[in-house]
């Protein structure tokens, strides 16, 4: 079976400006997913999906494997009103050719997924016979989470709340996880199911650290993933 990573990387980011070649450690932070990609031996072709013949020129230069396939979008394809699970959707057979084959969508703002993570997710595909994808551990437990009220009071997140109920020991409350973004793994052939709404549907959850699970899409996300690279504790 072939399995292809689908890497999407489009310009015109707005809260972080250029943060897919954002030098992270020497390198343009679309490196770091491409080469897990790379390095994982059962990704046979890794797709860049961009509408920058720039970022494509990148990745390029700078990926020493024979595994890269460009697949352009345009503008239109590439807005920042674009959910990437529409374009999908709607591109299956540009995107991938085939249809009776497994995919691997890994995003660029997770530069500490590494390969090993990819092949854990597609072994775990393979042995449940279900969709994959990647989360982390909340760091607070969302049982403490509220929303503000016009008026500047709160109401809870959920209920019961911690808030409300008094137990507010953490220890004692359940742990909560997020998809963090790094992996999403699933048969090309579900895109065209009609009442497919997200990745999520169906799927099994790959818990990561929360290390490697982090997500670059602000400033204050890049100065912490920076900070995680001169301690080293992204290995």
């Amino acid at each position: 079976m072939t399995i292809s990573a689908f890497v999407p990387a489009r310009s015109g980011s707005k809260r972080l400006p250029g943060k897919n070649v954002k030098p992270l450690g020497g390198k343009p932070i679309i490196l770091w997913t491409l080469e897990a990609c790379a390095l994982a031996p059962s990704i046979d072709n890794i797709i860049f999906s961009t509408d920058s013949m720039e970022y494509w020129d990148l990745a390029r230069e700078h990926l020493d494997t024979n595994k890269l396939i460009l697949d352009h979008r345009s503008k239109d394809e590439a807005g920042d009103q674009i959910k990437i699970f529409d374009y999908l959707k709607q591109n299956p057979k540009k995107i991938f050719g085939r249809q009776d084959e497994l995919f691997v969508m890994a995003l660029p703002t997770a530069p500490f997924r590494r390969a090993d993570h990819i092949e854990d997710a597609i072994a775990m595909c393979k042995d449940y016979k279900k969709p994959i994808f990647s989360a982390t551990e909340y760091d607070f437990s969302v049982s403490f989470a509220f929303y503000l009220e016009e008026d500047g009071g709160w109401s809870p997140f959920i209920d019961p709340s911690a808030l409300n109920s008094g137990n507010t020991r953490s220890q004692d409350l359940p742990s909560a996880y997020h998809p963090n973004g790094a992996i999403y793994v699933r048969n090309i052939k579900d895109l065209m199911d009609p009442h497919l709404k997200t990745l999520y549907q169906g799927a099994r959850p790959y818990i990561m650290d929360k290390i490697s699970s982090i997500d670059v899409d602000t400033k204050t996300d890049f100065i912490f993933a920076e900070a995680i690279l001169s301690s080293g504790s992204h290995r």
